[in-house]
């Protein structure tokens, strides 16, 4: 009677006989495509304008084999958790940065600080987990991913804070140029040179690799976290501890993350672009999304060749700036190509990509208390005499800065609730879609003179044309990779498209601020505040009449239920372009404002 019963797990259903053979031919693709490596070459040598030697293959591979490290981490938590981890760069940016300066300031031994970093990292990716994603364990996707981009903002004032825990008292320039791997060899090959620290990235990442995959498949806690990744519900029910091993995933994507900053730190220098912005996610987001977001070794070969194609785009055009236009491309195929596989996994996590369930209505019982009509009317009138306050309390730059400024932010983010909290639709590109009105609207007023108005409305104009060609797609990319798509779109646009270095002409770089209804002056920082707040109002107005209209509730079934809507005779197609459509109105109406405010655009604006 005192012997303790002895704990069964239920043992795990037989493999399918359709596995292996899908196994099988995954194999066989993959070493076609090796096969065929050398014939692409080949043509692609041939072809290009300034060719593609080895060099530029070698250098392309060293460097793309970071991207798949990134790329990896990328997949792994995606697979745990079903999100895109935008703050993956940044959770090992401040690790990576801490390692820098131990071996330049304190002088530490190279693999030591190397190592320190990779821990500081690992705790930084744990710490990520149990403060923020195991909170939003069970919330929909969708928040959890836009949580994932606070992370980065959070993880970037790290980073600042590096230097004073070192005591270097520096910032972020000046140390980068000193740090070198301790491998002193230097050559050339096809007219490039490298050195040491291409030599340890080579050595480094397969090393890495080779242990990573033997730790998923011969460990316990490997094949604990594969099978969390393909049904965390399950797992949870067969005994598995789920949330643990999404600590785990964290920590291992933060230690991938930093030994990517730390590899790539004496090649292209640490600290540069803080926290991992869009433009230096979007490659390893490219490489993951080639590898559909399942594959891990699909994720690190993709990125490998995301790095060559990267070198190869540079090499023959000497402007970085193209490459992101080319990764749109890239990303755009690779997605539609595999919408038969895109398709099965959106319809099964639908839900968990729309936001959570608008508040319900105040009961018909209480809904006549004087208190509650009291309480709303105070509400408004509170907020309504703050904001007629606000100019009357600040200095014109303030009212620049904390009132027009933060009133054009307040319309992107309206336009953003009728596309992502109505339509359901996830945009990242919010703010490029208003810098399309933006340019339209500053050229109009500053090379033809037009009213402002009439600017406007053309800014709206192109606006809703931009967000209509975004939500094309959308009819065939579904969830988070709809996402995936509005950031690669946004990143080319604002590096490329919007940058007056490459359109001199077409960018409005100075647009006077004009009269409107040749009567109030917007050089007046407070006229120019009103102009804005009255704008704000009206739009208010206008949506709050779309989400009570019919186009509004279909907008909301769409949403909840795409099949059940269109069984009702609705037209999903018609009512997703006209959520972008007015969502992208909404955005160009804003960045034509945002444009006088700032009196014309700038690189990197939008």
């Amino acid at each position: 009677g005192s012997r303790k019963p002895s704990r069964r797990v239920s043992p795990l259903p037989a493999v399918p006989a359709a596995v292996p053979a899908a196994l099988a031919d995954k194999r066989k693709r993959a070493v076609a495509m090796v096969a065929a490596a050398p014939l692409v070459w080949v043509v692609l040598n041939a072809v290009l304008p300034s060719g593609l030697p080895l060099g530029v293959v070698l250098q392309g591979v060293v460097l793309g084999s970071l991207t798949g490290l990134s790329a990896l981490g990328l997949v792994l938590v995606y697979r745990s958790s079903r999100i895109i981890n935008f703050a993956q760069a940044a959770l090992g940016s401040a690790a990576s940065f801490l390692a820098v300066q131990l071996f330049l300031v304190k002088g530490w031994n190279y693999y030591v600080a190397l190592g320190v970093g990779l821990v500081v990292a690992a705790v930084i990716g744990a710490l990520c987990d149990r403060l923020v994603v195991q909170r939003l364990f069970w919330a929909p996707r969708l928040i959890l991913t836009v949580a994932t981009i606070g992370l980065a903002q959070i993880l970037a004032a790290l980073q600042f804070a590096v230097p004073s825990i070192v005591g270097s008292g520096g910032g972020f320039g000046g140390l980068q140029g000193s740090f070198r791997t301790p491998l002193a060899l230097k050559f050339t090959f096809e007219g490039l040179v490298f050195t040491g620290a291409h030599v340890m990235i080579l050595v480094t990442v397969p090393i890495v690799l080779a242990l990573f995959a033997f730790f998923l498949r011969n460990s316990a806690v490997g094949v604990g976290i594969r099978a969390t990744s393909s049904n965390a519900e399950r797992a949870m029910l067969l005994g598995i501890p789920v949330r643990r091993l999404s600590t785990l995933v964290w920590a291992l994507a933060g230690a991938l993350s930093a030994l990517a900053a730390m590899l790539s730190a004496p090649l292209v220098g640490q600290g540069g672009e803080i926290a991992g912005g869009p433009a230096l996610l979007l490659p390893a987001l490219a490489a993951a999304v080639i590898a559909r977001m399942e594959s891990l070794p699909g994720a690190v070969f993709a990125g490998i060749g995301v790095g060559v194609f990267q070198q190869a785009v540079f090499w023959n055009t000497s402007r970085s700036s193209y490459v992101d236009v080319f990764l749109l491309v890239a990303v755009l195929i690779a997605l539609l190509l595999q919408r038969h596989q895109l398709t099965r996994a959106a319809d099964a996590n639908t839900a968990g990509w729309n936001t959570a369930d608008e508040m319900p209505p105040v009961p018909k019982e209480i809904r006549h208390l004087p208190e509650i009509i009291w309480g709303r009317r105070l509400l408004l009138a509170g907020v309504i005499a703050a904001a007629i306050a606000l100019p009357y309390q600040l200095s014109p730059s303030q009212i620049s800065l904390l009132g027009t400024v933060t009133v054009i932010y307040g319309l992107v983010a309206v336009s953003l609730v009728v596309l992502s909290g109505w339509a359901g639709q996830i945009s990242l590109g919010q703010f490029a879609i208003a810098g399309v009105g933006a340019v339209v609207a500053g050229d109009l007023v500053a090379k033809t003179g037009a009213d402002l108005l009439i600017a406007m409305l053309a800014g709206m104009g192109a606006g809703m044309l931009t967000a209509v060609a975004i939500g094309i797609p959308a009819l065939r990319i579904r969830g988070l990779f709809l996402g995936v798509t509005t950031l690669a779109f946004a990143v080319p646009l604002s590096t490329f498209f919007l940058n007056p270095a490459n359109f001199p002409e077409a960018i409005p770089t100075q647009v006077d601020r004009p009269l409107v209804l040749e009567r109030f002056d917007l050089y007046n920082e407070k006229t120019l505040y009103w102009f804005c707040l009255t704008v704000l109002a009206l739009a208010l107005v206008l949506v709050h009449g779309i989400r009570h209209s019919r186009t509004g509730r279909a907008m909301i079934a769409v949403r909840d239920n795409e099949r059940a809507a269109a069984a009702r005779g609705l037209s999903p197609t018609k009512i997703k372009l006209a959520a972008f459509a007015v969502s992208g109105a909404l955005a160009g109406l804003a960045g034509s404002m945002h444009v006088i405010a700032l009196d014309g655009v700038r690189a990197g604006t939008y």
